[in-house]
């Protein structure tokens, strides 16, 4: 009988343990949250999601070598770090937006009508980084995936 209770108690203090840890987990990560909405922090954001593998929504942080315009074939040295300098520029640009629009310094029309005028301007220094060949050839790929995207029509 004494083994038994012995058992429950430790079995108890376990499970006290674990409840007390996943707390703490839970804590920890809701500090990380009201960090990441504090005002000018959007350089700390890039560098945590450059240090991240993982891909970000809609493809912004996607790895650099499953951007369609990285599959050129003939990119020079040159174009691939003017390109690069585009894509951070561009980065902090947009994470300093999102960080406006979530500290409700701008609503949700501001926040797409600038994130659109950043998107064509990112794509207007692009062109003139690319070759007409090259531009066309990106242009090309990205109406191609746009409709592998779609899938196949009719029914």
């Amino acid at each position: 009988m004494i083994n038994i209770k012995a058992s429950i108690g430790i079995l108890t203090g376990i499970l006290f343990l674990a409840s007390v840890a996943a707390v703490d987990q839970a804590d920890a990560q809701n500090r990380n949250k009201n960090v990441e909405n504090r005002p000018g922090m959007a350089q700390e954001r890039y560098e945590r999601y450059q240090d991240s593998t993982r891909a970000s929504q809609r493809g912004m942080f996607q790895p650099r070598e499953s951007r369609l315009v990285f599959q050129l074939d003939d990119l020079t040295e040159q174009q691939l770090e003017k390109i690069n300098e585009l894509n951070d520029k561009h980065r902090m640009q947009v994470l300093e937006l999102r960080a406006q629009f979530r500290d409700d310094e701008i609503n949700r029309e501001e926040f797409q009508s600038k994130r659109r005028a950043l998107y064509n301007q990112h794509q207007e220094a692009l062109e003139t980084v690319l070759t007409k060949a090259q531009w066309e050839e990106l242009r090309k790929m990205r109406a191609e995936r746009r409709r592998s995207a779609r899938g196949p029509r009719g029914g």
